[in-house]
Protein backbone atom coordinates (compact mmCIF):
# COMPACT_ATOMS: atom_id res chain seq x y z
CA UNK A 1 0.00 0.00 0.00
CA UNK A 2 1.20 3.48 -0.92
CA UNK A 3 1.27 6.30 1.96
CA UNK A 4 -0.02 9.49 0.65
CA UNK A 5 2.61 11.80 2.02
CA UNK A 6 2.36 15.50 1.85
CA UNK A 7 5.63 15.41 -0.54
CA UNK A 8 3.42 12.96 -2.66
CA UNK A 9 0.18 15.11 -2.60
CA UNK A 10 2.39 18.31 -2.96
CA UNK A 11 4.77 16.70 -6.07
CA UNK A 12 1.34 15.50 -8.16
CA UNK A 13 -0.24 18.89 -7.55
CA UNK A 14 2.37 20.86 -8.72
CA UNK A 15 2.35 18.59 -12.11
CA UNK A 16 -1.08 19.19 -12.74
CA UNK A 17 -1.00 22.42 -12.33
CA UNK A 18 1.79 22.63 -14.88
CA UNK A 19 0.15 20.44 -17.27
CA UNK A 20 2.81 20.87 -19.84
CA UNK A 21 4.52 17.49 -19.93
CA UNK A 22 7.41 18.44 -17.42
CA UNK A 23 10.18 16.45 -17.00
CA UNK A 24 11.35 15.46 -13.55
CA UNK A 25 13.82 18.67 -13.21
CA UNK A 26 10.58 20.97 -14.39
CA UNK A 27 8.29 19.73 -11.37
CA UNK A 28 11.07 19.83 -8.86
CA UNK A 29 12.26 22.86 -9.34
CA UNK A 30 8.42 23.68 -9.16
CA UNK A 31 8.05 22.61 -6.06
CA UNK A 32 11.32 23.48 -4.51
CA UNK A 33 9.70 26.94 -4.78
CA UNK A 34 6.89 25.78 -2.71
CA UNK A 35 8.96 23.00 -0.10
CA UNK A 36 12.97 24.43 -0.18
CA UNK A 37 13.25 21.12 1.78
CA UNK A 38 12.13 18.88 -0.49
CA UNK A 39 14.82 16.62 -1.93
CA UNK A 40 15.85 15.91 -5.84
CA UNK A 41 15.36 12.27 -5.00
CA UNK A 42 12.06 12.38 -3.31
CA UNK A 43 10.57 14.34 -6.29
CA UNK A 44 12.15 11.88 -8.84
CA UNK A 45 11.32 8.81 -6.90
CA UNK A 46 7.69 9.80 -6.51
CA UNK A 47 7.40 10.35 -9.87
CA UNK A 48 9.13 6.97 -10.79
CA UNK A 49 7.09 5.20 -8.13
CA UNK A 50 3.41 6.74 -9.43
CA UNK A 51 3.86 6.14 -13.32
CA UNK A 52 4.68 2.55 -12.43
CA UNK A 53 1.78 1.96 -10.45
CA UNK A 54 -0.69 4.09 -13.43
CA UNK A 55 -1.41 7.44 -11.25
CA UNK A 56 0.53 9.11 -14.33
CA UNK A 57 2.24 8.78 -17.73
CA UNK A 58 5.60 8.72 -18.28
CA UNK A 59 6.13 9.58 -21.96
CA UNK A 60 9.04 8.99 -24.01
CA UNK A 61 9.51 11.76 -26.62
CA UNK A 62 12.52 11.30 -29.46
CA UNK A 63 14.83 13.52 -29.17
CA UNK A 64 13.82 14.77 -25.70
CA UNK A 65 14.23 14.11 -21.67
CA UNK A 66 11.91 11.70 -20.11
CA UNK A 67 8.44 13.54 -19.50
CA UNK A 68 5.26 13.18 -16.96
CA UNK A 69 1.82 13.40 -18.01
CA UNK A 70 -1.06 13.87 -15.73
CA UNK A 71 -3.63 12.67 -18.15
CA UNK A 72 -3.67 8.38 -18.02
CA UNK A 73 -6.29 8.26 -20.69
CA UNK A 74 -5.54 7.13 -23.78
CA UNK A 75 -3.52 9.74 -26.26
CA UNK A 76 -0.64 10.40 -27.90
CA UNK A 77 1.82 13.31 -27.97
CA UNK A 78 3.13 15.58 -30.59
CA UNK A 79 6.47 18.01 -29.81
CA UNK A 80 7.53 20.99 -31.54
CA UNK A 81 10.76 20.70 -33.51
CA UNK A 82 11.72 24.07 -32.99
CA UNK A 83 11.27 25.13 -28.88
CA UNK A 84 10.61 21.27 -27.41
CA UNK A 85 7.22 22.17 -26.36
CA UNK A 86 4.78 18.43 -25.89
CA UNK A 87 1.20 18.73 -26.68
CA UNK A 88 -1.50 16.21 -26.79
CA UNK A 89 -3.18 14.61 -29.65
CA UNK A 90 -6.65 13.31 -29.32
CA UNK A 91 -7.80 9.64 -30.48
CA UNK A 92 -10.81 10.54 -33.29
CA UNK A 93 -10.93 6.80 -32.67
CA UNK A 94 -10.26 3.97 -30.51
CA UNK A 95 -7.52 1.69 -31.12
CA UNK A 96 -7.05 -1.55 -29.24
CA UNK A 97 -3.90 -3.50 -29.68
CA UNK A 98 -6.16 -6.52 -30.83
CA UNK A 99 -6.39 -4.79 -34.41
CA UNK A 100 -2.19 -5.37 -34.81
CA UNK A 101 -0.96 -8.58 -36.25
CA UNK A 102 1.92 -9.47 -33.77
CA UNK A 103 4.90 -11.88 -34.45
CA UNK A 104 4.19 -15.46 -32.85
CA UNK A 105 4.49 -15.65 -29.07
CA UNK A 106 4.59 -11.69 -29.18
CA UNK A 107 2.21 -10.55 -26.39
CA UNK A 108 1.95 -6.48 -26.73
CA UNK A 109 1.08 -4.50 -23.32
CA UNK A 110 1.18 -0.80 -24.63
CA UNK A 111 1.66 1.18 -27.80
CA UNK A 112 3.17 4.28 -28.41
CA UNK A 113 3.37 6.94 -30.73
CA UNK A 114 5.09 10.55 -30.82
CA UNK A 115 4.39 13.22 -33.55
CA UNK A 116 6.73 16.12 -34.08
CA UNK A 117 6.15 19.18 -36.10
CA UNK A 118 5.94 23.01 -34.96
CA UNK A 119 3.87 24.32 -32.68
CA UNK A 120 1.46 27.34 -33.12
CA UNK A 121 4.08 29.87 -31.74
CA UNK A 122 6.89 28.93 -33.95
CA UNK A 123 4.97 28.83 -37.20
CA UNK A 124 4.41 32.57 -36.35
CA UNK A 125 8.00 33.21 -35.23
CA UNK A 126 9.01 31.21 -38.75
CA UNK A 127 6.59 33.12 -40.65
CA UNK A 128 7.45 36.14 -39.82
CA UNK A 129 11.25 36.07 -40.47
Amino acid sequence: MQRNTFQKRLVLDVLRKMANHPSAEMVYESVHKDCPTISKATVYRILKEEATCGELLGIDVPKDVHRYDHRTDKHWHIRCRVCGKVGDVELLAGYDLDNYDFPDVWEAERMSVSFEGICPECKITKEKA
